[in-house]
């Protein structure tokens, strides 16, 4: 609407002297009529009128006229537009409501309507954030009332108004929603940051379903993917739950709670936690067959890891070589503790190394001793690797003969078997496909194995099981890994690697390769070959998969909303493969392809905004209270209060009504001024009454 200018007239002074002069002047004619009054004369009205006269001739009293144009105060109305009120009918009920808001205050000409919107943000509801921008747009003189509608979930509501809102600027709060809506959901009390792995971490958590406290809920809890444990809880009741931490950096935990009937949203059924597993110390069993020229390569691999405590033995001889009648104990320097280490131990160790170990030796008079370890010892050492242990075996000459540990119950879990054949030649280690995509060894790829110096003797095999990731000479297996249920297994068939670490012709990536070897071995979860990853990338969510094989499972997706999707992946090359999601909103994305499974988080892995999700008014009634504002559920939309214009002093809300204040600001857009009266009228009433105050006076 435009505003027609109003010709208001008013005052101004123009004086003809410098003021000071004025108030001088005046202050001495107080004096004289104050000194006529005391001198009982007749004149003290008339001098006083007199100067009076005089004074108002000299200030030039002017009267102005000025074209003014009303300024309309401004309404600011704030719509909550988080993720939090996209479910159900929020929504509708939202637009409802600012519909009817705006059709009610447009029809007043003295305000103009402005509008904000809350943002959805990982942070939750950040109605402060979105108020401060918008009163920075606003002239703070002519803001009439802020109204904010909401479901009432707020989470950066500070402690104070003071300092958001002018002064007497009230702040109304309509919450819409369902305080009645069912809406049960799961939350960790006390959920750890860091575990031991191996030790149990303590879980602390509570289902919350508002009306149902006391019934039973059915839980699940997943660790890393895989199901845990399913069990009913009460509602309301906190529980303590131990996991066990099973691998070194990042395992996710998710607790989910069954879907309740009619409930709000399951998007707050589901509580994900990152929980990093972390080694106090890494416990490494190193055991020497025989003194060999490349004997304290392991060792001195091993010790450069501040975090490996190495335990080493070393077997100078075996019983029955030359002294035939002595015992064991008697041709040790120190007594080698088989029991101790191999029954007692035993699963305490994260890895066991083997290099170029053999079963039994062959005495002075050609017979062969009794071996060094009992066959019960390798049977411990195979279901030891089956529980979860890790196995490494250098190999020497003596893996290719009767004395092999192959030839034991350690052969169950080694992925190579001897020919029995040792070939001595001289030859370079290459990497194969796999050994170019697996993380052990992918980033000695790109030509560099042409450079590596020369080995000279591999034990001839033939690999039954896990993947070969270097070869020798013909193709022949040299490096190979395994994976045995729980466990884990590698083997080097050669005893040449201590050129490497020597530098012989070249040397090779002795510390590197053989260091993440060992990792590897002992569940480093970054150099698993088979990975399944995920990130965000706007409203996308990049799905990335690592394999040693040409072909992958499709990937599942399952999204915070409870909609799945099936993706399928498109080979990149080297064992990588990728593909899109479009994503339904914040919070945990859980993604499956055969035997893996990973989680990942849009925003927060557990937003703030679904936290609580019951309409409210408490979070905001202390910044209504302190403004003297208005707040209300407002159900549907369509239960608004009554509006009210109220003045810069009164009260800005009552018993279903809230105010806007009416400040009646106005633009000058011009103004003329004229002389109230002629200069020569004042001193001619000031001649007068002092003429009328003499005759009195001679009187």
């Amino acid at each position: 609407m435009e505003w027609l200018p109003d010709s208001i007239p008013s005052l101004a002074l123009d004086p003809l002297v410098p003021l000071p002069f004025i108030i001088g002047f005046g202050i001495i004619a107080l004096i004289a009529a104050l000194l006529a009054g005391a001198g009982r004369l007749r004149s003290m009205f008339l001098r006083s009128f007199a100067a009076i006269a005089v004074i108002a001739a000299l200030l030039n009293p002017q009267s102005v006229e000025e074209d003014r144009t009303p300024l309309r105060d401004i309404a600011l109305i704030i719509s909550d537009g988080s993720e939090s009120v996209m479910l159900g009918t929020r929504a509708d009920q939202v637009n409802t409501a600012l519909d009817g808001l705006q059709a009610k205050l447009s029809t007043d000409n003295t305000l103009e309507l402005v509008t904000a919107r809350i943002p959805m943000d990982s942070d939750g509801t950040r109605l402060t954030a979105t108020l401060i921008e918008a009163l920075g747009n606003i002239p703070s003189a002519r803001l009439a009332g802020v109204i904010v509608v909401t479901d009432g979930q707020i989470h950066d509501l500070p402690n104070s108004a003071d300092g958001i809102l002018p002064v007497g600027v009230p702040f109304h709060a309509f919450v819409i929603g369902d305080p009645k809506r069912r809406d049960r959901r799961i939350r960790a009390t006390l959920a750890p940051r860091y575990g031991l792995v191996g030790e149990q971490a303590e879980f602390q958590i509570q289902v919350d379903d508002p009306g149902f406290e006391g019934e039973r809920a059915q839980i699940e809890i997943k660790l890393n993917g895989e199901l845990i444990a399913r069990f009913g809880a009460i509602i309301g009741n906190q529980i303590s739950i131990p996991l066990t931490i099973e691998r070194r950096g990042s395992n996710t935990v998710e607790l989910s709670v069954a879907e309740a009937p009619d409930e709000l949203t399951i998007k707050n059924n589901v509580f994900v936690s990152e929980i990093s597993g972390i080694r106090d110390r890494l416990q490494v069993l190193l055991v020497t067959g025989e003194p060999h020229r490349g004997g304290r390569a392991w060792r001195n691999l091993l010790k450069s890891d501040p975090a490996v405590d190495l335990v080493q033995f070393t077997i100078l001889t075996n019983p029955g070589i030359k002294y035939t009648n002595a015992r064991q104990n008697e041709l040790s320097l120190i007594a080698f503790p088989t029991r101790e280490l191999f029954e007692e131990k035993l699963d305490e160790f994260d890895l066991i190394i083997f290099d170029q170990f053999k079963r039994r030796g062959r005495g002075a008079n050609g017979r062969m001793s009794r071996p060094l370890l009992p066959a019960i010892y390798f049977q411990n050492i195979a279901e030891y690797v089956e529980r979860g242990g890790a196995l490494l075996t250098a190999t020497g000459p003596a893996f290719a003969t009767a004395d092999s540990i192959y030839r034991s119950p350690l052969a169950a879990v080694l992925p190579a078997r001897p020919t029995g054949e040792t070939v001595e030649v001289s030859f370079r280690p290459t990497l194969n496909t796999k050994g170019e995509r697996h993380p052990i060894t992918a980033d000695f790829k790109n030509g560099a194995s042409d450079s590596w110096g020369p080995w000279y003797r591999i034990i001839e095999n033939a690999a039954v099981s896990g993947d070969v990731l270097m070869e020798g000479p013909g193709g022949e297996p040299l490096l190979i890994i395994d994976s045995v249920r729980e466990g884990r297994v590698g083997m080097l068939m050669s005893d040449q690697a201590w050129l490497w670490a020597k530098g012989y012709q070249g040397g090779g990536p002795y510390s590197e390769m053989f260091r993440r070897m060992a990792h590897w071995l002992m569940g480093e979860p970054d150099l698993a070959a088979e990975r399944l990853s995920a990130r965000a990338d706007g409203d996308t969510l990049v799905i990335e998969r690592n394999s040693l094989g040409d072909e992958v499972a499709d990937v599942l997706v399952e999204k915070p909303d409870g909609t799945s999707e099936t993706v399928t992946l498109t080979a990149r090359g080297d064992g990588r493969f990728t593909g899109t999601v479009s994503t339904s909103g914040q919070g945990a994305y859980r993604l499956s392809s055969g035997t893996l499974a990973t989680v990942t988080a849009i925003g927060a892995l557990n937003p703030k905004e679904f936290s609580d999700l019951t309409p409210t008014t408490n979070i905001l009634a202390p910044f209504v209270n302190a403004t003297g504002g208005f707040g209300q559920l407002i159900g549907d939309g369509t239960n608004l209060p009554s509006l009210r214009r109220v003045s810069p002093t009164a009260a800005t809300s009552g018993n279903n009504w809230y105010g806007l204040r009416a400040y009646e600001r106005y633009n000058v857009d011009a103004s003329r001024r004229a002389p109230l009266a002629p200069g020569w009228l004042f001193f001619l009433l000031a001649a007068i009454a002092l003429a009328w105050a003499w005759r009195r006076e001679g009187q």
